[in-house]
């Protein structure tokens, strides 16, 4: 769409960051303030404007740090594009092909992050409807934020989204029947921790269908099977996220995230306690050891034996 070196209004396009389902997205430098920005043009040109609007205007609704900024929306020479923040790192698809199984530490991190994030756009009535890897940005500084609302909803007195839309691997058994709600949401954080510490989703088919029967049986191996590292705790707040009931997951978001914070508090506790016991440990005094001779015990660093004269 955009071309290396080409002047689109004030923004000077610098280079391709990639293009997906919905959209092209491009690293430009604004020209006034000379600031980087992310320019996203949507591949559908030909709707009608309040269309092209919904997802800059969902998007400018939330300010949060683990949400990309939406800056503006502009069209110029009948095309119409978005101007965002630019988040320089890279994907947790990418991050996740690279490093196939984060520690528990990082994946918490991230998982804290990315709910956080979630929770807010909940607070203002918006669900994701796509949330997966390829989705979150990871900055240099190990800030996670959301982005791609192309798919999202408001959801305005209303109990749940009626559009089938979303990634199958990702998405919760009623999404597939058109009713995505908050815990759809919640569902799909449950597959990005469970693949950011096992290495796949917990659902893995290429026929989206087979993935809903076996959601919807909750035929789901917990990621403790799959990797017997991870804590039980972690492998119970994941597979809560993962029922195939809406009323048996965590019903917000900052639940979710209370969960991993308790968690977190008891790791902490743990370390402090085993501290402890290392110092204690080292102020007990070391048993002597026996003569090889006399076979009696032997002064604490002592060369000699006392009762035998042999050295040591």
């Amino acid at each position: 769409m955009f071309l290396q070196g080409q002047k689109v209004g004030k923004y000077e396009i610098i280079r391709s960051l990639g293009s997906g389902g919905f959209g092209s997205v491009y690293l430009a430098r604004d020209t006034w303030l000379d600031i980087k920005v992310a320019i996203k043009v949507p591949h559908k040109q030909s709707a009608e404007l309040f269309k092209l609007l919904k997802e800059p205007r969902l998007q400018a609704a939330l300010n949060h740090p683990n949400i990309v900024r939406m800056i503006a929306a502009e069209k110029e020479n009948k095309i119409f594009f978005m101007v965002m923040e630019y988040v320089k790192g890279r994907t947790l698809e990418k991050l996740l092909e690279k490093e196939k199984i984060l520690d528990c530490d990082a994946a918490i991190d991230f998982i804290r992050q990315i709910g956080h994030g979630v929770d807010h756009a909940h607070k203002n009535k918006i669900i994701h409807r796509d949330l997966r890897p390829s989705n979150i940005m990871v900055s240099e500084d190990g800030t996670a934020k959301i982005t791609d609302f192309g798919t999202s909803a408001w959801l305005n007195n209303v109990p749940y989204a009626s559009t089938r839309i979303g990634s199958p691997p990702y998405m919760a058994p009623e999404q597939f029947l058109g009713k995505a709600s908050y815990q759809s949401d919640i569902y799909s954080l449950g597959c990005i921790f469970y693949e950011m510490i096992v290495g796949r989703p917990p659902i893995f088919d290429p026929d989206p269908f087979k993935i809903l029967e076996k959601a919807q049986q909750g035929k789901i191996t917990p990621p403790r099977l799959r990797n017997n590292r991870i804590p039980r705790d972690i492998d119970g707040i994941i597979m809560k996220c993962l029922a195939s009931k809406v009323e048996d997951r965590y019903q917000k978001s900052s639940e979710f995230i209370h969960s991993l914070a308790v968690l977190k508090k008891k790791e902490e506790k743990t370390t402090e306690l085993e501290d402890m016991l290392i110092r204690i440990r080292a102020r007990e005094p070391t048993k002597s050891e026996l003569c090889w001779n006399c076979r009696r015990p032997l002064a604490l660093k002592s060369r000699h034996c006392p009762h035998c004269g042999e050295t040591i």
